[in-house]
């Protein structure tokens, strides 16, 4: 039993020491590892920067082997460099996936020379008393600030845009929306010494397209400022205070360019209620990573918009006309169609029944499909519906009953039948339709041709006065709409409707429609 047992011991020392160099050779440090090094931290391969600037080397190294190991990690920088963390550590990882990271800050002088450095970190693996070794090398160009600024670029600024950079064409570029106070609260509240409780902060989002087109690769930060125009101060409605921070802590972005390439970001952009309406300048900043010199810079000219009164102030207006003359109607209905002849209101509501089935119907199907095609240019086709045809019948049926009160009836059988019909029944239906029928009715009595000696057989002054009050109805839609609606229109998109559309197809309907009318009465006749 003795020689037995004293074989056994052998055995085991013999077994356990070939074991374990079996589990040694079995180590292999590239597969049962990862390391890695970043110069910059987060740039992959060549990195770029400029003297007198602070940057972090980011070292990472993971164990997949299931046991101890000792790793000691140095950091090998070119001469001149200055290191302001140590450059040797050391670590231990116990288990499979435990890994360990650092960032180290060195400072590269301003007298640096241009040129490639090379960056080297060793790691020393010390696993069951046997020890293995893992370099890893990167490069980092120091260049001139002249060269920096030739490659970096910011091609593009997209204001306003969505979540992602690209453009919003609910929008007109290069513009912001503020929610301004009117000028009359604000005069009330500083009379009164009275605050508003409101600090609603209005967002929206800027795109940045920036290029890069050397071949190393630049790791930046994006930052922006929004200046007066005249003094060239950031205004501070445009830098409010967010949860008690200053909005600069939140609105930059910071990203890796890749060589030979473009990126596109975006950043919020924070509009308080103090903010007013008018022309700003927006500028673009790039600064290379642990760098203060800006590297680029882009300014572009934006407007601020505020809340126009004009629209609300019409459309406020427009309501009250055409609630007046509703109740005008409502309170002597018998008065006012007792002054028509039965022949009359029936050639009315026939001329109120041809506009419905001639416009509203086709214009139903027509609307959407003219706007896929033509787009803002649109109204020049469904003109011809809205405007010249529409003209013609009402110019005729003044020809055939030259009264006051036929535009209005007309206009209230297009409603009634719209609205029943095809469910039209909206405020914005009744403010246009009661303002058109109010100004066409008001500028043709007072340009006599449906007065008490009417006289609408002249052609020219009947389309110049049917143009005027159309123009001023087309202004109170695009009103009533941005106002009930929110929408934005462009100026010369206004201006180009309210000249096509509402003076020139009126005209030419009008003139068509007198000559239609005295037709149709030599036939009634």
């Amino acid at each position: 039993m003795k020689n037995i047992g004293f074989f056994l011991l052998v055995l085991v020392l013999i077994v356990q020491p070939a074991a374990a160099q079996v589990q040694q050779e079995d180590f292999k440090p590239e597969d049962m590892t990862t390391f890695m090094i970043q110069v910059p931290h987060g740039v992959e391969g060549n990195g770029l920067a400029v003297g007198n600037n602070t940057l972090s080397a980011y070292l990472y190294f993971e164990s997949y082997y299931d046991g101890n190991m000792n790793v000691t990690v140095e950091l090998d920088l070119p001469k001149g460099f200055v290191l302001r963390e140590p450059s040797v550590n050391s670590f231990s990882l116990h288990t499979e996936y435990d890994d360990w990271y650092r960032l180290l800050d060195f400072y590269i002088p301003a007298d640096t020379p241009c040129g490639t450095y090379n960056i080297t970190a060793k790691a020393v693996v010390d696993v069951e008393g046997t020890k293995h070794t893992i370099v890893r090398t990167t490069q980092l160009k120091v260049a001139s600030k002249e060269e920096v600024a030739n490659e970096v670029s910011v091609s593009q600024l997209i204001i306003p845009s969505d979540e992602d950079g690209y453009g919003d064409p609910s929008h007109p570029s290069n513009t912001l929306i503020v929610q301004e106070t009117s000028p009359a609260l604000k005069k009330l509240l500083k009379v009164t010494d009275l605050k508003t409780e409101n600090e609603d902060l209005t967002t929206t989002f800027m795109g940045i397209k920036l290029t890069n087109t050397g071949n190393s690769t630049i790791p930046v930060i994006v930052t922006y400022d929004i200046l007066d125009t005249k003094t060239g101060e950031p205004v501070k409605a445009f830098k409010p205070d967010i949860m008690g921070m200053n909005t600069d802590t939140v609105r930059y972005a910071t990203l890796t360019l890749s060589p030979d390439s473009s990126s596109l970001i975006s950043l919020p952009m924070y509009i308080s209620q103090d903010a007013m309406g008018g022309d700003y300048l927006l500028r673009v900043k790039v600064k290379l990573t642990g760098s203060d010199w800006v590297a680029v810079t882009k300014d572009q000219k934006i407007t601020a918009i505020s809340r126009k009164w004009e629209p609300i102030i019409t459309t406020f207006i427009a309501s009250l006309l055409g609630l007046t003359a509703l109740g005008f109607f409502l309170s002597r209905p018998r008065k006012i169609m007792d002054r028509f002849k039965t022949r009359n209101l029936v050639m009315i509501a026939l001329f109120g029944t041809v506009s419905f089935a001639a416009i509203n119907l086709p214009m139903t199907i027509l609307w959407e499909l003219s706007h896929a095609i033509f787009g803002p240019f649109s109204f020049l086709f469904t003109g011809l519906f809205n405007e010249i045809l529409l003209y013609m019948l009402i110019a005729s049926l003044v020809v055939l009953i030259p009264k006051p009160g036929v535009i209005s009836l007309f206009m209230m059988v297009r409603f009634l039948l719209g609205g029943f019909i095809t469910g039209s029944f909206t405020p914005i239906t009744f403010i246009t339709l009661s303002v058109n029928a109010i100004m066409l009715e008001l500028m043709l009595y007072a340009g006599g041709i449906t007065s008490k000696n009417p006289a609408p057989h002249n052609k020219f002054k009947m389309g110049i006065l049917c143009g005027f009050a159309d123009m001023v109805s087309s202004y109170v839609s695009f009103s009533v709409w941005m106002v009930l609606y929110r929408l934005f229109y462009s100026d010369w998109y206004i201006a180009s409707n309210i000249l096509i559309d509402g003076f020139l197809y009126t005209f030419i309907g009008t003139w068509f429609g007198i000559s239609l009318g005295n037709r149709l009465k030599k036939v009634a006749e």
